[in-house]
């Protein structure tokens, strides 16, 4: 494994970057954070499990996760991949938006995933490539240019989806296609309980495979990810209401103020009240 370059820390932000090229395997990682991210694959193949279900990313393609979005990604078949991710803050953007609020259409997008035809990749690798010898040493002005750089990124995405058309890619299986159905179901339901021998009767499908196959896929286990699914929706409902917590903690399906507050402070580091505060500031 070898780091090219890293700037700025993942966690907190306002903007981060890493170019990196892994000749071998790489664990599972995961993710729900505040920041925008933007991911662009050079060389080899990832899987990456976005929203409601998983794709098979190629080089040239360009991923952009939302906000508070879970996603994971995982080796596929072939192992060793070279890639760049971004992380920012709506903060590292401050005073760009209110003047071009279509920097951030792209991660609205129906698909999650931008395949680049070899024209458009050639421009989308010159901005990264600003972007990552930026990076490299702190010369003078050096947040002011990687923050030129990345609204020249975020320009490009939003001009690729309003130009090109932007379809989903295929599902790599139809097992990954159930999943991802399943994935959907928790997104509507994730209110009411839901139970794994409820999913295995209503999609036909063995509580055991459905167990490992959920985790294989899309790098949470089923109990993680209906948590996540809630703990999401109280974020969105902290910040934009001013819903009672406990009352929150029942719309989004948790049995009891204890569980939600237990559950919200072990995926977000913090208390419901404490984040609700957080966003005031």
């Amino acid at each position: 494994m070898s780091r090219t370059v890293t700037f700025g820390n993942e966690e907190d932000g306002p903007f981060y970057i890493q170019h990196i090229h892994r000749s071998g395997s790489f664990e599972r990682t995961q993710h729900m954070h505040e920041m925008y991210e933007l991911y662009y694959l050079y060389e080899g193949e990832r899987m990456y499990f976005i929203r409601d279900r998983s794709y098979l990313i190629l080089p040239g393609d360009l991923v952009l996760i939302n906000r508070r979005e879970l996603h994971a990604t995982s080796d596929s078949e072939k192992l060793g991949h070279a890639r760049v991710v971004v992380n920012f803050s709506d903060s590292f953007l401050e005073g760009l938006l209110e003047d071009a609020p279509f920097l951030l259409e792209a991660f609205t997008h129906g698909s999650p995933v931008i395949r680049l035809d070899l024209p458009t990749r050639r421009m989308a690798e010159d901005i990264l490539g600003k972007l990552i010898h930026e990076a490299k040493e702190p010369l003078l002005g050096q947040n002011f240019a990687l923050k030129h750089y990345l609204v020249e990124l975020l320009m490009f995405t939003a001009r690729f989806i309003r130009t090109h058309p932007v379809t989903s890619p295929d599902h790599v299986s139809p097992l990954h296609r159930k999943i991802s159905t399943i994935v959907r179901h928790i997104n509507v339901h994730y209110s009411e309980p839901i139970r794994l021998d409820d999913l295995s009767l209503q999609f036909e499908i063995s509580p055991a495979y459905l167990s490992r196959m959920f985790k294989e896929i899309t790098g949470f286990s089923l109990v993680e990810y209906i948590n996540l699914v809630r703990v999401q929706e109280a974020q969105r409902l902290l910040t934009s209401t001013k819903i009672k917590v406990i009352t929150i903690a029942e719309q989004v399906g948790f049995g009891s103020l204890v569980q939600f507050g237990r559950v919200f402070r072990h995926i977000t580091k913090t208390t419901p009240l404490r984040y609700r505060q957080s966003s005031l500031t």
